[in-house]
């Protein structure tokens, strides 16, 4: 999982405009000619939604519309689709409304998931994977060797993807072992001519011996009911 380019400029592009704003409505007492507070009140936030839109075009969005007191926005990406944004100095989430192709949600991650009316029901994106074709798949290395084989997937309480719980024992030539690896290390794919999934990771074995081995206990080795 990538952190959106877009977010951090999103955040930044507040800042910014946040300074825009403190200069537009704080009048010098040495300046004779400066506007009253009200005017540059009022013109603030038109400078405010007139910096974000340039930006977001300039970013390929099209058909935008900016409330001006919240920072909601509605767009099209480059591709068409259709996206609701929200936007504040500490978050910047992106969804794609229903039947669009993908969305982002980041305020430090971001997933693909597509929100339904704002329900508890969410439509995914087809591109993404699921638990049950990854929970076992063999995983090869640039030598095409098997190095492993995922044996399951850690969440964070929020749901996130923490990392691949990665079985490495017989390739290292020893008993059970596990490894915990970021998810951007091992890449996914699915071929449709043979309709399989895939899945490899550029790692040594001295690279897995040299990680630090993940165990089952405490609330790990919990039973479910």
């Amino acid at each position: 999982m990538r952190l959106s380019l877009l977010t951090a400029g999103a955040a930044l592009l507040l800042c910014q405009s946040a300074a825009i704003a403190q200069t537009n409505t704080t009048p010098s007492a040495n300046d004779p000619t400066a506007a009253p507070a009200a005017n540059a009140t009022t013109n603030a936030p038109t400078s405010l939604r007139s910096h974000l839109r340039d930006s977001l075009q300039k970013a390929g969005f099209s058909d935008i519309k900016v409330v001006p007191s919240s920072f909601v926005i509605s767009a099209k990406d480059k591709d068409g689709n259709p996206v609701f944004m929200t936007v504040t100095p500490d978050s910047f989430t992106e969804v794609s409304e229903l039947g669009g192709k993908s969305s982002k949600s980041a305020s430090g991650s971001e997933d693909s998931v597509v929100a339904s009316s704002g329900s508890e029901f969410v439509s995914i994106a087809n591109n993404d994977e699921l638990s049950s074709k990854l929970i076992g798949l063999d995983i090869y290395n640039n030598s095409k060797q098997d190095i492993g084989q995922i044996k399951d997937i850690a969440m964070s309480q929020r749901g996130h993807t923490q990392a691949y719980i990665v079985s490495v024992g017989g390739f290292l030539g020893m008993g059970e072992h596990y490894v915990a690896v970021n998810p951007s290390a091992i890449t996914v794919t699915y071929k449709d001519s043979d309709k399989t999934w895939h899945a490899s990771m550029n790692a040594t074995a001295d690279q897995l011996k040299a990680a630090p081995e993940f165990k089952y206990s405490g609330r790990w080795s919990g039973s479910r009911s």
